[in-house]
């Protein structure tokens, strides 16, 4: 059997912090969000934030539209990263008759949705942004903060034509 000691000292080799006493800190911080109780740790939205459950804070007034039905070669369900790549490369390999559904007003997934102040990614950028050479586009820092990855959603969606292609849920009204 390996010494597993031995295997991570030779992997920290270079490293300028020490793998074990990360492991430990990225341990402690997860112990202090799971709980013995699971998901009964966590409250029901009610009161002041329910309306929050069936309304996109982004948008002035509630968005409503008529109920859809229609016929499509291909239905995306999901305005995030998934949905916008799986448009573009549709759309580049010639197949038009998509149609984007999602709750939300604009493309970004989870990144339409949690735009509070300093929310940021802690994958690098050049790995977490998709279609960055496709769209030309540069990372302004290593981490990217919510505003620079909800606008590159957009972005994607313009490059690719996406926004014509996309439909809002009744989950939004």
């Amino acid at each position: 059997m390996p010494d597993n000691g031995a295997i991570l000292r030779k992997l920290a080799e270079g490293l300028d912090f020490d793998p074990v006493e990360l492991k430990k800190k990225y341990e402690f911080e997860r112990d202090r969000r799971v709980t013995p109780k699971g998901n009964e740790q966590y409250t029901e939205v009610d009161s002041q934030f329910a309306r929050f459950e069936n309304e996109d804070p982004y948008v002035a007034e509630p968005l409503e539209r008529d109920p859809l039905t229609a016929e499509t070669e291909v239905l995306i369900v999901g305005a995030g990263f998934s949905g916008l790549m799986a448009g573009a490369r549709l759309k580049e390999k010639g197949i038009e008759d998509i149609m984007i559904l999602d709750a939300a007003a604009d493309f970004g997934g989870t990144w339409y949705w949690n735009r509070y102040p300093g929310a940021q990614c802690d994958v690098d950028a050049y790995c977490y942004l998709p279609l960055l050479e496709e769209t030309g586009y540069m990372p302004k820092e290593k981490y990217s903060f919510a505003d620079e990855i909800f606008d590159h959603s957009r972005r994607i969606a313009k490059h690719f034509n996406l926004y014509d292609k996309r439909r809002i849920s009744d989950a939004s009204n």
